[in-house]
């Protein structure tokens, strides 16, 4: 029988070389073999040559271990990776890949031919969107840490950022809360990982403070030589000056408490739902007297040290005291050696696609070798049937002859075939990879295209718009501060929306737009297909509304975007169309409580104004209207009086009155709650444009 797979997760960090193998064996999970190697300097010092440290470690750790017949993980630090966790659309699955990679050119913050990027979709039972995360590492820093390996004539497997690890380790190995979420907390030398695991839900961070901080802190504080500080560190507890050295690392433990509290608030205003029930410390950090009950009195959450592995069989290794003293610091080891066995829900991998493609004709070679030598004897079994049959048959009889050159030339045909297939093959893949490759910049330009033209809409729109050139600035000297046109954008965002091929025009801004239905609750606004395309939306304020008319002023925004629109953006999309929407705070500008009122003013870039009037069901209809926007009684999304919309009064965003709104984008913007008025009787507005995928065969989907 076949020795079972093992594979070694080898994690080099800043003081040292942790290495540990796992096998698996009917089912069950084991370690065979650990290793600890210190490096003889650390490698962040100013004066440590980090290439020569690696390369010492790595060659005392191939003298003790033979890797030959085992697999390699190794880890990347979180410092240097960058992830980004995206929100699809719901559509055909196989529309995702495509989706992925124009977010893919958006997102990532590096030209996109100097990267190594891998996605993978996370699918929540509960939720018809498909969260995608975006994992991506500068090309010259993944060889960076390959290199090391190569130089030693060792092969790599698997490539993983240390904190996709991490989540491996957590999931695989039970340190997951059964209800609410779970914050792994990695302390390093130099970085802290965070990654939480909630459900099918993944999120990670790495902040810039480390073991090595506090050590700094001792350093100052006692005038120490690192090397001194870092020992005194790590007898804290043991030291007759503990009092001392703790208060002299009171402030890191006061700013990191700081970053795991603003990660934490950053985590739930993302998943309002969100409840921290458990937090697991990792990371020879963590090792530090004293943390693990500063971090819980301050998070209010349990924390919990690991001490020990749940899903580890025993064995001789993980018994051994040294494995035990210092198991705080296998956890990215450990998940890297679980995804080589291709047990992990992560299972993304940077090893660089031409290393990977080499190494699988690498393991194809003693095939090659075996078919070669069967070649060889199934020709030399031709040639001995051949002359059998020369020697049975007369020499003289041509037609004999003739039969065998026949079959001879027969089979080398079929040969050649066979031969010509197989290397058309190999060129078909490689010819898709290139394909791949070529389309990573296919969208490149479109954000930059986008911001260009907002930017320059606005500066030909508003002449009052501060500081555009030195001669505007003096112009604008001249008029008084109260008189100044000018807007204030608050923030630009996109989403996706179905854009129908033809009917009336889409309400660019309401949430019927994405969903592709008729704004008063009818009929789809078109049936069959419709094109994906890409929404803008512009949200701002105009000050000192009192003495500037704010309408114009937005019009003007879109006047001028259009063409621009139309002349600069890439060839891929179209502009399709553009709307305002606009909302006065100040008292009595929005409908008083329960009554008809004055419409809340709404117009497109045509001067358009939507549904006013009682009772109507416009989608902007005030009055008793069920409209978006109805004030009144109505139901409509920002609708005042009694409604009970969106932004609906009382304790709604805008309006006044004792309506029951929900008041969801109060986080954007600060009114008072009493009156719904902003503080400097700002107008608040959105403007958005839409842009339609040029190409059907890509973009084009069902309408939802």
């Amino acid at each position: 029988m076949a020795a079972p797979k093992s594979v070694w997760g080898i994690d080099i960090g800043q003081c040292a070389l942790k290495a540990l193998k796992l096998v698996e064996h009917d089912g069950q999970l084991q370690a065979e073999a650990f290793e600890i190697i210190e490096h003889t300097k650390v490698l962040s010092q100013p004066d440590a040559d980090r290439e020569a440290l690696i390369h010492e470690s790595l060659e005392q750790f191939f003298a003790r271990h033979d890797v030959s017949e085992s697999d390699l993980a190794i880890a990347v630090p979180g410092q240097t990776s960058f992830t980004r966790f995206v929100k699809m659309p719901p559509v055909d699955p196989k529309k995702i890949p495509e989706l992925v990679r124009f977010e893919a050119e958006q997102q990532i913050p590096f030209d996109i031919s100097e990267v190594i990027w891998r996605w993978q979709a996370f699918d929540d039972p509960d939720s018809p969107d498909v969260e995608v995360g975006l994992f991506a590492m500068k090309r010259a820093d993944v060889y960076g840490v390959i290199d090391p390996f190569t130089s030693l004539q060792v092969g790599v497997n698997v490539v993983q950022m240390a904190p996709l690890a991490l989540y491996n380790f957590m999931t695989y190995d039970q340190q997951v809360a059964p209800e609410g979420a779970t914050l792994l907390v990695d302390i390093g030398a130099n970085g802290t990982n965070l990654v939480v695991s909630e459900g099918p839900r993944l999120w990670t961070r790495t902040i810039q403070l480390g073991g090595n901080n506090f050590t700094e802190a001792l350093v100052k504080s006692f005038n120490l030589s690192f090397a001194k500080a870092e020992k005194l560190k790590r007898t804290a507890a043991t030291s007759k000056y503990a009092r001392q050295v703790f208060q002299a690392m009171r402030p890191v433990f006061a700013d990191l408490v700081q970053e795991i509290q603003r990660s934490i608030g950053y985590y739930t205003s993302l998943h309002r739902t969100a409840r921290f029930s458990r937090i697991v410390g990792v990371g020879n950090g963590f090792r530090l007297p004293g943390l693990q009950k500063f971090l819980q009195q301050n998070l209010s959450t349990p924390v919990v040290r690991i001490d020990a592995f749940n899903a580890l069989e025993a064995s001789e290794a993980i018994s051994a005291p040294q494995f035990t003293e210092n198991v705080l610091g296998f956890a990215v080891a450990y998940g890297l050696a679980v995804q080589g066995l291709k047990l992990t829900r992560i299972d993304t991998n940077l090893l660089p696609n031409e290393i990977a493609s080499s190494r699988r004709w690498k393991a194809k070679r003693p095939w090659f070798a075996v078919a070669a030598a069967m070649l060889v004897a199934a020709t030399i079994g031709v040639t001995w049937r051949a002359r059998a049959d020369y020697q049975i048959l007369r020499p003289d009889a041509p037609l004999s002859e003739s039969m065998r050159e026949v079959n001879r030339i027969i089979n080398q045909y079929k040969q050649l075939v066979n031969e010509f297939r197989q290397v058309a093959n190999e060129v078909s893949t490689e010819e898709q990879q290139i394909e791949e490759m070529l389309k990573l910049n296919k969208h490149a330009s479109l954000w930059p295209a986008v911001t260009e033209v907002v930017h320059q809409a606005i500066g030909r729109a508003l002449p009052h718009q501060p500081l555009i050139t030195p001669d505007r600035a003096d112009a604008l000297g001249k008029v008084p501060p109260e008189k100044h046109a000018y807007i204030v954008v608050s923030w630009m965002e996109s989403d996706y929306v179905n854009v129908p091929e033809t009917g009336a025009k889409a309400a660019l801004l309401s949430e019927a737009a994405v969903k592709g239905r008729a704004s008063g609750g009818g009929a789809p606004t078109a049936a069959g297909m419709t094109t994906r395309g890409i929404r803008i939306i512009l949200s701002g304020r105009c000050p000192k509304s009192k003495t500037s008319d704010t309408l114009p002023l937005l019009q003007a925004v879109l006047g001028e975007a259009e063409p621009l629109f139309k002349t600069m953006l890439p060839d891929y999309v179209e502009y399709v169309d553009a709307s305002i929407v606009w909302f006065p705070t100040t008292p009595g500008e929005m409908a008083p409580a329960g009554t008809g009122g004055k419409t809340t003013r709404v117009a497109d870039r045509s001067g358009t104004t939507y549904g006013p009037g009682a009772g109507g069901t416009g989608m902007y209809g005030p009055g008793g209207g069920t409209g978006m926007y109805g004030p009144g009684a109505g139901t409509g999304m920002y609708g005042p009086g009694a409604g009970t919309g969106m932004y609906g009064p009382g304790a709604g965003m805008y309006g006044p009155g004792g309506g029951t709104g929900t008041g969801e984008a109060a986080t954007k913007v600060t009114t008072n709650g009493a009156t719904g008025q902003s503080p400097d009787d700002d107008t608040l507005f959105q403007i958005g444009w839409v842009l339609r995928f040029k190409d059907p065969s890509a973009m084009a989907m069902p309408a939802y």
